[in-house]
């Protein structure tokens, strides 16, 4: 029985292995829009400029200005990804996939060899591997644009190599013992500090084990040379990154001193009952169910001792990520990645230590192996898994009309997106991004460009609605950095400024105008509204009609896409002001139809061209922030003579239904 057990148990490790491959080879060319992006295309920035430059110990991140490098974790993982793609040609970011995957597989060796220390045989260790190859945040992490599960490999080794070298202490093991901490403590900090319990619950043991003075000697030394070099390590790099971050004015909220509110929180949060609450919802949904926590704890009864305390030791492991780095556990769950690896074991080495009880009915095992994989696996179906079902989207078409225009050794600077690196990754220029709510701080961003060779700034980005509708901030930083005061493109929450010298047509023939209907009905607009609009408008044409209604008590115009308003630019005219939304009946959930949002453009049509000065998609059933009337404020070109049009579309997708767009206000001034 024993032997048809192993063998069952071999081939299920090798299913599961290609079921887990699939799984986290799955969307391989999807973009790294899927989950937490901000710090996915935070690493990929990263890596791509240290596969453009060359690595350098202030390894390039270009978001802020000299020295162009905010070090964060020492770039393990990205030098891999670099060199991998630099050798192969590898696309990066499939490069970053793949490394990321390795590093979860190749912790397995070292789970297997650690699982000695449980007295559990060969075969029935794969219990684990299967355990973690079906746990849902490695089948999804671990195939991410991220370092974690390149900071857990680097960590399980470190404590494989710590068991073998607390049993036979010599100077191979403790060095490679050393290397192994010094590099995961490098990597990432947070991740290395998980294992220092368990690590210094085998040094306890490994002393109290020894009787002689010399051996005692030797495990002293495997303890504490590993800790004290790789704790050493650890503080030179976080003084050597802050020295870096605190070269640029900008940066400086990025040091260790200044985050550490934000990685351990305060202690009210670890007694808030919705700590505890999100890490139990985090560990059942993304790490062990429920169900297959309770089958786990129904085998410890008939454990042997050894067990029961490998998985309380384990458990408490566990529990160490989110209690000390509170904050971080709290509001990130792929930092799971460092401790579920504790979680699960535990689970594993009590089903594992249980296999071949006599005193358990016949079945048993297989019974309770077979319903903690169904738990899993429907974990990660209902959650993670939805990421594959619905596929991220593509990278910003903004993006490839900066790269267009802008040479290699461009400098674009970006107020209101604080240092989100999703523009700055996708263009591949370096970036100026004034982060926070410092757009004002005029006087330090000129002491960042006088850092510059050439104190240049070839685009500017504006984000968010915040500064889009500030026109004399636009128009000042558009005269400053002799940029066109006309966005070149836009979209839903960008606009880009190019030099003068560009041509503003040229630039915005890359942001073709939606489809419109030329064939509309010219139509009146109702006297009762048009006291909505300065000055009144030209022409108006609708497919549906326009009409006079009321929200919230104030007279709007109801103006059901598709429907045109062309305006007469007066003479002098600096900005238009727009407003308009979509009733909350259009969108309700209760409605058996909802609208699929609507696109609203303004074009100036001169007698040399047409140019699309503005475009946005207003969505409200999928977008909260599109809910409620939406301000548009746009600067329009200098003396520039002609006619506006405020178009209102049906959407990209073509469907008019429910569609009924309202405009509140238009002024052109």
């Amino acid at each position: 029985m024993r032997d048809k057990s192993s063998r069952a148990l071999g081939i299920i490790f090798v299913i599961t292995l290609v079921i887990a491959l699939c799984q986290l080879f799955r969307s391989w060319d999807a973009s790294l829009l899927d989950r937490y992006e901000f710090r996915q295309l935070q690493t990929a920035l990263s890596t791509y400029w240290i596969a453009h430059d060359g690595w350098q110990l202030a390894y390039p991140t270009p978001l802020f200005g000299p020295p162009w490098s905010i070090p964060m974790e020492f770039p393990t993982y990205q030098v891999i990804t670099a060199a991998w793609h630099t050798i192969t040609g590898m696309p990066l970011e499939q490069s970053g996939r793949l490394i990321s995957i390795v590093m979860l597989l190749v912790c397995l060796p070292a789970l297997h060899d650690l699982l000695a220390l449980a007295r559990l045989s060969h075969s029935r260790r794969l219990v684990i591997h299967v355990l973690v190859l079906t746990t849902p945040v490695y089948l999804f992490y671990g195939r991410t644009f991220m370092i974690e599960t390149t900071a857990l490999c680097l960590s399980v080794w470190f404590l494989a190599l710590l068991r073998r070298s607390l049993q036979r202490p010599s100077i191979a093991w403790i060095t490679g013992t050393t290397v192994m901490a010094v590099l995961a403590a490098l990597t990432k900090v947070t991740t290395f500090a998980i294992f220092g319990l368990p690590a210094a619950l085998m040094c306890i043991a490994a002393w109290h084990n020894r009787e002689s003075t010399t051996s005692r000697i030797s495990i002293g030394a495997a303890a504490i040379v590993p800790a004290f070099l790789s704790l050493s390590a650890a503080w030179w790099w976080v003084r050597f990154s802050d020295y870096i971050k605190d070269a640029n004015p900008f940066s400086g909220f990025l040091t260790a001193r200044e985050l550490r509110g934000w990685n351990f929180g305060d202690w009210a949060l670890r007694g808030d009952s919705s700590f505890w609450l999100r890490l139990q919802e985090t560990t059942a949904s993304h790490n062990l169910t429920e169900g297959a926590l309770a089958v786990a704890l129904l085998c410890l009864p008939f454990a042997t001792k050894r067990a029961r305390w490998i998985s309380g030791a384990a458990f408490v492991g566990f529990l160490s990520g989110p209690l000390v780095f509170a904050n971080l556990y709290h509001l990130h769950d792929y930092y799971y990645a460092a401790n579920a690896l504790f979680l699960v074991s535990a689970a594993g080495v009590l089903l594992s230590s249980v296999w071949d009880n006599p005193r358990l009915p016949r079945g048993f095992n297989w019974l309770a192996f077979g319903l903690i994989l169904t738990c899993q696996g429907y974990a990660y179906y209902r959650g993670y898994a939805s990421h594959h079902r619905n596929p991220a989207p593509p990278p910003p078409a903004l993006a490839e009309t900066i790269k267009q225009h802008l040479s290699d050794n461009g400098v674009v600077l970006i107020y209101g997106a604080d240092w989100n690196p999703l523009l700055p990754y996708y263009f591949e220029r370096r970036a100026i991004m004034v982060p926070g709510e410092r757009e004002n701080e005029t006087a330090v961003l000129e002491d960042v460009l006088a850092r510059l060779p050439s104190p240049k700034i070839d685009a500017m980005i504006i984000h968010g609605d915040k500064l889009r509708h500030r026109a004399d901030f636009i128009r000042e930083r558009a005269q400053r950095f002799n940029l066109h005061p006309t966005p070149a493109s836009s979209d839903a929450d960008n606009d880009v400024y190019l030099p003068t010298g560009v041509s503003v047509t040229h630039a915005s023939s890359s942001l073709p105008s939606w489809d419109f209907p030329e064939n509309l009905n010219i139509t009146e607009v109702p006297d009762s509204v048009l006291g909505l609009f300065h000055p009144a408008p030209k022409i108006a044409r609708s497919r549906y009609g326009l009409s006079m209604a009321t929200l919230n008590g104030s007279p709007i115009l109801n103006a059901h896409a598709p429907s045109e308003l062309v305006f007469t630019v007066p003479p002098d005219a600096r900005e238009i002001i727009a407003v308009i939304g979509l009733p909350e009946a259009a969108f309700a959930n209760e409605s058996a139809t909802i609208s699929d949002g609507i696109t609203v453009e303004i074009i100036l049509s001169t007698p040399d061209d047409l140019h699309v000065l503005f475009q946005r998609y207003i969505n409200p059933a999928a977008n909260p922030a599109d809910r409620g009337p939406q301000r548009i404020a746009v600067p329009l070109p200098p003396s520039q003579l002609g006619e506006l049009g405020l178009r209102i579309g049906t959407g990209p997708n073509g469907s008019a239904t429910n569609d009924w767009a309202y405009c509140s206000l238009v002024e052109i001034k």
